[in-house]
């Protein structure tokens, strides 16, 4: 794509089309692989404490259970309906209480004889309320006792399986481990493939008509790989992470000091060359770039100046950087294709400079 750095600003335009395009498709893929990833787990059944129990005595505790639950529903349930007849008895009770009171008043002033029976049914219509009202408050309490007794037979099995669980809690926990490092495996298997086909794009590829669309792949293969994977990564007390980041920083620095090695030996190999060898492999555009930056185009040293100068050669590695147009005399940047001053083409410029 080193084509677009001549074209000016509508390469410029067309560099900033084709980010996008590397973005948008990098998006694409990293929800993909997100996907992908986060199902990754579905390939096996969770795990459970439950599946390293004694079987049978488990079941007999779970069995126990469940029936404590219904029976202790149930007598919740008969609970509340007596208790609501309970309430329904003493308000009726006390209504009755309170008409007998009245009647009673009633009577004390009128003193009639021929109201004695009557005076015996509500008698025995009051104490009959009362009989069910202990019978209610009776059958309440029998229900409460019968209802603390399950409460503690509960709390026996829940303790009992509770012990079931810390019996069975290494044998889940080494399962676990196992099935996780199964998983993350998996997720390995796909993001670390994503990342090494990264790796050869960057390095073999770069210069390619695709590389908008490779360049897209690549930032989704870092970001699946560095963000996507990394929070699945294992951590056992947080030895895995810290000895896989570890083992990443290791090899980073590797490469970067393997590359900055290559780097300044190929510089130094470059500088041993003839100058016209080293002017053939710069491109117009670049030479031209490190120039405005006051660069050396040839060793990429900082351009030596002195009292303001402009030197015509570097004094790092003599690379030509100012020389005079063979036409008008007039000095130039060593790099233009054309004089500035009288717009003759310059001498001597190599074919891979044309572009």
């Amino acid at each position: 794509m080193s084509w677009l750095k001549s074209v000016g600003v509508p390469g410029r335009a067309y560099e900033l089309m084709l980010w996008t395009l590397s973005v948008v498709f990098a998006v694409f893929i990293v929800g993909l692989g997100n996907l992908i990833i986060g199902d990754l787990p579905q390939v096996e059944e969770p795990v459970r404490l439950e599946q390293f129990h004694d079987s049978e005595r488990s079941a007999a505790l779970l069995s126990g259970l469940g029936d404590i639950v219904e029976r202790r529903g149930a007598i919740e349930t008969r609970l509340e309906i007596v208790r609501l007849q309970l309430e329904q008895a003493q308000t009726l009770s006390k209504t009755a209480t309170e008409s007998f009171e009245a009647w009673i008043k009633t009577r004390s002033v009128t003193t009639d004889p021929r109201q004695d029976p009557e005076l015996l049914e509500r008698t025995r219509e009051i104490e009959q309320l009362k009989t069910n009202e202990r019978a209610l408050q009776t059958t309440i309490a029998d229900l409460e006792n019968r209802q603390l007794t399950i409460t503690s037979r509960e709390s026996e099995l829940r303790v009992q399986l509770s012990n079931l669980d810390q019996q069975s809690f290494p044998a889940y926990q080494r399962a676990l481990f196992w099935q996780e490092l199964r998983i993350f495996t998996l997720r390995l298997l796909v993001a670390l493939p994503m990342l090494l086909l990264a790796v050869w794009l960057v390095l073999k590829k770069r210069d390619s008509d695709h590389w908008p669309l490779m360049r897209g792949f690549v930032l989704a293969s870092v970001f699946v790989f560095f963000v996507e994977l990394v929070p699945y990564l294992p951590s056992y007390g947080g030895y895995v992470r810290y000895a896989v980041g570890i083992l990443l920083t290791v090899a980073a620095g590797h490469f970067l000091v393997r590359h900055m090695r290559a780097y300044l030996d190929r510089r130094a190999a470059t500088e041993r060359q003839a100058e016209t060898e080293r002017r053939r492999l710069l491109s117009h555009e670049e030479a031209l770039r490190k120039m405005a930056a006051k660069q050396c185009p040839g060793c990429d040293r900082s351009i030596t100046a002195m009292e303001g100068d402009r030197p015509n050669f570097c004094v790092h590695c003599g690379m030509t950087l100012h020389d005079r147009c063979t036409s008008c005399d007039h000095r130039k940047v060593a790099f233009y294709r054309y004089c500035m001053e009288c717009g003759a083409p310059a001498q001597e410029v190599s074919p891979s400079t044309q572009g």
